[in-house]
């Protein structure tokens, strides 16, 4: 088997393998990377923000067996090595052997289908807008009191950013509605207390394939929203949430919680139960988002006898009781 390890940063694409490590422009430089490469190679990329996937789709649809990896796993893998070296070649050789090693572990990179991947890319592209529109006029705010003349350009390009927002979403919801699957799962994740459409729109594209997952308790790790336990020696045990994942997913699923302990009230009383033991309302807000991540999972995937309030016979099984 060929192993080899791909170093990703906005610009190149530094690649090991065997004895020789090479430079690719990223992504100008992928078909040359796909030609370079013999067919069926096993390929670990590094996963950098969305800048490995181009690369790993092009490799993907090339045949070869690709594994996206993570970076921190990589580096404590280095520190178990005692490597003293970091560069990008050193990087791209190191993952390369990482792969070696661990790919009977990794799960295989399989691209998500085509609307997912449309959808997901426009409502991060609104949610990019609705953050730099904050940006733009807070500055533009402060600068007006020693240039007046920047008041009406502050109501103007707040507006014409909003509209672009708006008709970003407005492309993606048109997306869900063209696909028979995601119109199904959006309208299943609104039946969840606390989730509306604009919810339901983000938890679809930053989620992915919900039938990648194999149980809810997988789904809800992935969101980050999962506890964390760390004691060590003397030091007490201290329980937090991982915090893996995107936040933006994570984000999604507190807000309708803490919607849904508001407005609903079983949930409402659900919450406060757990305030009653002593819980902190952050943490009991945060747990019942654990349930709804569950519960999303299980209402798009449809597995049988799942649901808030139904009999549960395990978490493993993606239950999800609030009892």
């Amino acid at each position: 088997m060929v192993f080899v390890g791909v170093d990703v940063s906005a610009r190149w694409l530094d690649v090991a393998y065997g004895s020789e490590v090479r430079r690719f422009a990223n992504p100008g430089g992928i078909p040359d990377l796909v030609a370079w490469l013999p067919v069926g190679s096993v390929v670990g990329v590094e996963a950098t923000g969305s800048y490995h996937k181009p690369v790993a789709y092009a490799l993907r649809q090339a045949g070869h067996s690709v594994y996206v990896v993570n970076p921190l796993a990589v580096k404590s893998y280095a520190r178990s090595l005692l490597r003293r070296a970091k560069t990008d070649r050193a990087d791209a050789r190191l993952i390369a052997r990482y792969v070696s090693e661990r790919y009977h572990e990794l799960p295989p990179y399989e691209p998500i289908p085509e609307a997912l991947m449309l959808l997901s890319l426009l409502v991060r592209l609104a949610d990019g807008i609705r953050s730099d529109r904050g940006g733009v006029l807070n500055r533009l705010h402060a600068w007006q009191y020693v240039a007046p003349g920047l008041a009406g350009l502050l109501g103007f390009v707040g507006s014409e950013l909003e509209a672009l927002r708006r008709e970003v979403e407005a492309r993606a919801r048109s997306v869900v509605e063209s696909d028979p699957l995601l119109t199904r799962w959006y309208v299943a994740l609104q039946s969840l207390p606390g989730i509306g459409p604009t919810l339901a729109l983000r938890v679809l594209a930053y989620s992915g394939d919900m039938r990648r997952f194999r149980s809810a308790r997988a789904y809800a790790a992935f969101t980050g929203l999962t506890p964390r336990v760390y004691q060590s020696g003397t030091l007490p045990e201290v329980g937090r949430i991982s915090r893996f994942g995107p936040p933006a997913l994570r984000a999604a699923f507190w807000w309708a919680a803490l919607q849904a302990s508001r407005f609903d009230p079983e949930r409402r009383a659900w919450v406060e139960a757990l305030v009653a033991r002593g819980k902190p309302k952050k943490v009991a807000i945060t747990a019942l988002a654990n349930h709804l991540a569950r519960a999303a999972w299980a209402v798009c995937v449809g597995v049988d006898g799942v649901g808030l309030g139904l009999p549960c016979k395990g978490q493993e099984d993606g239950c999800i009781s609030l009892s």
